[in-house]
């Protein structure tokens, strides 16, 4: 079947989210393995008898390319609704902060500066820094590193397994 024939859905999504998307699958089409038809799939409705549908045009929609799924039909009338869009949006969100949270990790004890590692974090990821706010990433980087701190001094202490523990273990023959 032709490219121009595949169906397509339009969703709403930050710029930098985009950006994001668009550099690290190098395309918009969403398929079976990638991040875009994994997550899309499950957030695809039907839509209602009632509705018409609506082609949004506009910097904060994407148009994403659909594979044919076996399971569903998408040569339908399929559409993303409002609260399925946040969800979309808000994991992409959380999944693009966790590859900036642990990029920051990694190379800021080599750059020895935050903004040098957000802008080259925004260089290596295609990601324009105008619509990214450095004191937001900045703070947000600062609130994860200070709720580590806290979580690693207690998480996963087992004090019975602890080599400083001189607690007597009863075994039972």
């Amino acid at each position: 079947m032709n490219e121009q024939d595949r169906p397509t859905i339009t969703i709403k999504l930050k710029p930098y989210l985009q950006e994001y998307l668009l550099c690290s699958l190098n395309t918009n089409r969403a398929s079976r393995t990638n991040l875009i038809g994994k997550l899309l799939k499950p957030l695809l409705e039907i839509r209602p008898a009632g509705s018409m549908p609506v082609f949004p045009k506009g910097p904060e929609y994407i148009t994403f390319v659909l594979p044919y799924y076996e399971d569903l039909w998408v040569k339908s009338n399929l559409w993303v609704t409002e609260r399925n869009q946040e969800i979309f949006e808000s994991y992409l969100e959380w999944h693009f902060k966790e590859l900036f949270f642990h990029y920051m990790d990694d190379k800021v004890r080599f750059y020895k500066s935050f903004k040098k590692c957000i802008l080259q974090f925004c260089y290596d990821h295609n990601v324009t820094f105008s619509y990214l706010n450095y004191e937001l990433l900045k703070k947000d980087y600062y609130r994860k590193r200070a709720r580590r701190k806290t979580e690693k001094s207690c998480s996963g202490f087992v004090s019975e397994m602890s080599p400083d523990c001189h607690c007597i273990f009863l075994t039972h023959n």
